[in-house]
């Protein structure tokens, strides 16, 4: 591989998968940005993020600014040739980016200009898109406003959730990066501006999007699930409890009373809507553990039966 000074900055573990793809494909990398540790659950466990498991995993350095905007002259003093990022958290200051002599570059999840910002792979799948796909661009100023050097295309089939789509996306990221890393690293590579007439954007979850709105029709109930499974979680309330609805599919069917709790149903927890049925094969009640269908009937789930949730 060419020998250059390599900075990646990413934080999650749609990153994680691109910084070990890097790593696997001899790709020397020599500082690892990620954003700091958490402190997890009751005995405040510190936890490192994916991205800075990995360095650690391979012996290289991680820096973890609490402020980048504040904090990188320890970027600045490795004078890198090339920074890639991938969901990294922060928005990269400018004298960063123009620091480097390749640029930085960003590995986005969607085909830009279509969803800039903070939940595209979210916000697609919401919306009921049957393909999304990972942009490789330069950065800009602006957030994701930068110019496209290349796009791998991604199927969202009925079945995918978020979790199962970040996977897809990883793997994108991944041959985006490493089809074109020659590239990038040389005075070929043509990278088209953006289009901005054709601009949407994907503005981050909020907490009030979290709720299910049961007013929508049942398909778009069923995206909202799916888009935020399972990472936050669609909820909605049972007595003023939360119950996140985790997975689930769709099967249209007449409805008596639309948002009854009916049941099991083949070890699926069975939720009408307006012209078919929920069948929620995981969920997870306020202050409990994310449990099967059967196993959460088998508790207070048949004590539900007949209930309206809202």
């Amino acid at each position: 591989m060419l020998d250059i000074r390599c900075v990646f900055m990413g934080t999650p573990q749609i990153a994680a998968t691109v910084l070990s793809s890097m790593l696997e494909a001899g790709i020397k990398i020599d500082l690892v940005v990620s954003q700091p540790d958490k402190k997890v659950g009751r005995k405040q466990k510190i936890v490192y993020s994916p991205v800075k498991q990995v360095a650690v995993d391979h012996e290289i350095e991680c820096f973890q600014p609490v402020r980048i905007k504040e904090d990188h002259q320890r970027i600045l003093d490795l004078k890198p040739d090339l920074i890639v990022t991938c969901a990294y958290g922060q928005i990269i200051p400018e004298d960063l980016l123009n620091a480097p002599r390749f640029g930085c570059v960003n590995l986005h999840g969607s085909i830009l200009p279509k969803y800039r910002g903070g939940a595209p792979i979210q916000r697609a799948i919401w919306n009921g898109d049957k393909e999304s796909g990972m942009s490789l661009m330069k950065m800009a100023k602006r957030m994701d406003a930068g110019p496209v050097l290349a796009i791998e295309k991604v199927k969202i089939e009925s079945q995918d959730n978020s979790t199962s789509v970040f996977e897809k996306m990883g793997l994108a990221a991944s041959k985006l990066i490493l089809d074109n890393f020659e590239l990038i690293c040389s005075d070929q590579a043509h990278y088209v501006e953006q289009d901005e007439d054709k601009v949407v954007f994907a503005p981050v979850i909020t907490k009030q999007e979290e709720k299910i709105d049961f007013s929508k029709d049942d398909i778009e109930i069923l995206n909202q699930i799916r888009a935020l499974s399972f990472t936050p979680g669609a909820y909605g309330l049972i007595k003023n409890k939360k119950l996140k609805l985790l997975e689930a599919t769709y099967q249209k069917e007449p409805v008596k009373q639309p948002l009854e709790i009916l049941g099991l149903r083949d070890n699926h927890f069975v939720i009408s809507l307006h012209e078919g049925v929920l069948l929620v094969s995981k969920l997870q009640m306020e202050g409990k553990p994310v449990m099967q269908a059967k196993d959460f009937f088998n508790g207070q789930g048949r004590n539900m039966v007949g209930q309206i949730i809202e």
